[in-house]
C-alpha cells in the first residue's frame, strides 16, 4: 500500500526542483520564517512551500523565473508601509525577492510575525463570537 510522503521529505524534494539561484533565495526565506515562528508547519501545496500556524495556512514561498515571492495570504490586512508588498484584491500580498540579491531577514521576520499575530487575533475573535452550547435542554435534562 502506498503512503503519503512525509512532510520533511516532501519539502526537501521541493527544493530539489528549484534552480540554484531560486533555491538559495528560497532557503533564506525559509530560514527567516522558521526563525520568526519556529512552531510553523511546512508542506508543499499548489507547487509552493506553504507555512501554517495553529492549523491555518498563512504564507508560501513561490518561485518565479527572475524572483521568489513570500506570499502572505492575509497580506491585504497588514498595516500599510511595513514593506513594499505586491498585489491587489481582497487577500494575498507578496514580498518580491530578486534573484542574486540578499533578503532583508529582519523585514521578512516582521512581516511573518505580523501575519501570525493577525491570524491569531482573528481566530480569537471568531472563537468569542461562537455561541456557547447549552448543557441542558428546555426541560432541564442534562445533555452531557
Amino acid at each position: 500500500m502506498r503512503t503519503a510522503a512525509r512532510p520533511k521529505a516532501l519539502v526537501a524534494a521541493w527544493f530539489d526542483f528549484l534552480t540554484e539561484p531560486q533555491r538559495g533565495l528560497a532557503e533564506q526565506l525559509q530560514a527567516a520564517v522558521r526563525q520568526a515562528v519556529p512552531e510553523a508547519t511546512e508542506t508543499v501545496k499548489w507547487g509552493n512551500l506553504v507555512f501554517g500556524v495553529d492549523d491555518t495556512l498563512l504564507m508560501a514561498i513561490v518561485p518565479f523565473k527572475g524572483h521568489v515571492n513570500l506570499q502572505l495570504f492575509n497580506g491585504s490586512q497588514l498595516p500599510p508601509g511595513m514593506a513594499p508588498l505586491d498585489g491587489s484584491g481582497r487577500g494575498s500580498r507578496s514580498l518580491r525577492c530578486r534573484l542574486g540579491l540578499p533578503i532583508d531577514s529582519v523585514q521578512v521576520q516582521m512581516l511573518v510575525l505580523a501575519s501570525v499575530a493577525l491570524a491569531r487575533r482573528h481566530a480569537a475573535e471568531r472563537h468569542q463570537a461562537e455561541p456557547a452550547l447549552p448543557d441542558a435542554d428546555a426541560s432541564g435534562r442534562d445533555l452531557n
